[in-house]
């Protein structure tokens, strides 16, 4: 379902947490979870790529990398089918800070290090985050390799776009043809610095999208390549009439399928594709009042399938009646392309409506549909009840209307009043033998049959 709660582990000092996913935001290369803990105080993961790096309690700084990504990044909500399936592994062994160096080092080049370490700016100082990069960056520039060297300046710049240092260093004669580069943001960058190029794109992510899911794919990044085709089909600037299904990467099951359209659908409900695709997927996903009150309230012709999908719904049990926007459901009902599935619609629909608020009210809820539709069984049913609910005589006929619609309780008041009225007429005392077997009441239903029994050997 689609409050599913997703948790996650960490592993700390050999002692297991429990963690409680919120949301996820995808941002340049870095994935960062939040999460809370039983405490409620927020947890947050970090990936590279979709490599877990590290985790760390925090109370995130303003302007830091970690709010950046969640202002600006593709942000996914617990519980969203992406995060399940970006989570195959859900227990996280914690190191520390010092282990997490040694290890990232040992497996990224310098520039991604540096990269990587900006984003934990709201629990590491900034005098530390500067040590590490410029120690990277000497390091290159002894060795002469000025376009790597150029490369960690402009990491630093991502990180602290202010630092003096760094900006007085880009300047300099002998970093020119690098920063005209950089300064192009064209296919030269792309080729020079492959990371940094990510991170422009990213700013424009519908005009790159060719580019980045190039990027994704070569990486095998699917989560990424997946929240961002979602995340355009929700906000380019036109509306995609595609089917959501298409832009998914890698297999989803029907209720994971169902649970995403939902959430696409309350992102974007001015989405046409989606309006027609969230009813079937609230269906799916057992929100049967809230699927039908989503169709009705779109007020255009319903296709076959929906009317089936409602047919279905209202012969369910478990259909919460009360629930259903009854004036926005005759308001769909009366759209004369609905006309040919009315029948088919009210059979199921009328008992529910009269069980729950009784006949005066159908009537009255029925009366725009009566226009055009005379002819339909169910509607010439309530306005011959409506006709006799009143005449004394007429009560054996509005019982048998009744049971018809399997108003069982006020079938047997009519029966009863029938029976009082012509105490030797076994007809109304088999009725309500047969009204209390329906309703699995046998001890009633046989006490009235031995009375019928009785009536009938008298009569013979």
């Amino acid at each position: 379902m689609i409050e599913q709660q997703q948790n996650v582990t960490v592993i700390s000092n050999q002692r297991p947490v429990q963690l409680r996913v919120e949301r996820l935001a995808i941002h340049h290369r870095m994935k960062i979870l939040e999460a809370v803990k039983s405490n409620g105080s927020k947890f947050y993961l970090f990936f590279y790529k979709d490599d877990f790096i590290t985790g760390k309690t925090v109370d995130v700084k303003n302007g830091s990398l970690i709010e950046k990504a969640f202002q600006n990044g593709i942000v996914l909500q617990a519980s969203h089918p992406l995060i399940e399936r970006f989570l195959t592994d859900k227990t996280f062994l914690l190191k520390s800070t010092k282990q997490v160096f040694q290890s990232v080092q040992k497996h990224y080049t310098p520039q991604e290090t540096a990269f990587i370490f900006s984003y934990f700016d709201s629990f590491l100082s900034t005098e530390t985050l500067i040590k590490l990069i410029r120690k990277h960056f000497y390091e290159y520039r002894r060795n002469g390799q000025l376009r790597k060297a150029f490369q960690i300046l402009v990491i630093l710049l991502h990180f602290d776009s202010n630092n003096k240092w760094a900006l007085e260093l880009t300047r300099k004669l002998e970093y020119q043809k690098m920063r005209s580069i950089y300064e192009a943001e064209d296919t030269d960058l792309r080729d020079v610095d492959p990371l940094f190029f990510e991170i422009v794109a990213y700013k424009e992510l519908e005009k790159n999208q060719t580019y980045l899911e190039s990027v994704y794919h070569k990486d095998k990044r699917k989560t990424d390549l997946t929240a961002l085709r979602l995340h355009l089909y929700l906000h380019s600037s036109k509306q995609d009439e595609r089917d959501p299904l298409t832009l998914l990467e890698g297999s989803f099951t029907e209720s994971e399928y169902a649970n995403l359209l939902w959430i696409m659908y309350v992102e974007a409900p001015q989405h046409k594709i989606l309006q027609e695709k969230a009813f079937q997927a609230l269906m799916h996903l057992n929100k049967t009042s809230e699927a039908i009150n989503l169709l009705t309230a779109r007020k255009t012709a319903l296709t076959a399938s929906e009317g089936e999908l409602l047919v279905k719904a209202f012969n369910d049990e478990e259909t919460d009646i009360t629930q259903i926007n009854l004036s926005s459901l005759q308001e769909s009902l009366k759209i004369k392309e609905n006309r040919m599935l009315l029948d088919g619609l009210l059979q199921p629909l009328i008992p529910r409506i009269l069980n729950e608020y009784g006949l005066t009210y159908v009537y009255t809820w029925l009366k725009p549909l009566y226009e055009g539709n005379q002819n339909l069984s169910i509607l010439s049913t309530i306005q011959t009840m409506v006709d006799i609910q009143d005449n004394p005589d007429k009560q054996f006929q509005l019982g048998k209307l009744y049971h018809k619609l399997k108003q069982y309780d006020d079938a047997i008041t009519c029966f009863d009043w029938e029976m009082e009225l012509h105490p030797t007429d076994p007809t109304p005392v088999q009725w309500l033998t047969k009204v209390y077997r329906e309703m699995g009441k046998l001890e009633e239903s046989n006490t009235y049959m031995s009375i019928y029994s009785k009536m009938q050997r008298v009569s013979h």
